[in-house]
């Protein structure tokens, strides 16, 4: 047990030296380039799911009563709505770790 608490301690320590020393700011990744390229990334996929959604009600709204049209419009709906939420938890994620490695540089 003690054996495992000092290799978190040394990977810890070597976190911190390396958003310290060796990224390009100092004052972490949070204000850097990347943040604002993933920022983006994710804006342009959260724009996809919402106009793959469009496009499903629009072939639900095609469909004109046949089964198979709305099965696969429905269908094309569910996925979108799952991808935006993964977009959506894709962002949180991206906020906590660059705000925690931002919080570890100060």
């Amino acid at each position: 047990m003690d054996k495992a608490l000092r290799f978190f301690a040394k990977a810890e320590d070597e976190i911190r030296n390396t958003v310290e020393n060796k990224l390009p700011n100092n004052e972490g990744v949070g204000q850097g380039t990347l943040n604002t390229v993933l920022a983006w990334v994710l804006a342009m996929a959260g724009l996809a799911a919402v106009g793959v959604i469009i496009y499903g009600g629009i072939k639900y709204l095609t469909a004109q009563g046949d089964p198979s049209k709305i099965k696969q419009a429905s269908q094309i709906i569910a996925y979108a709505i799952i991808g935006l939420v993964v977009v959506m938890i894709a962002g949180a994620i991206v906020a906590f770790a660059t705000g925690a490695i931002g919080g570890a540089a100060q």
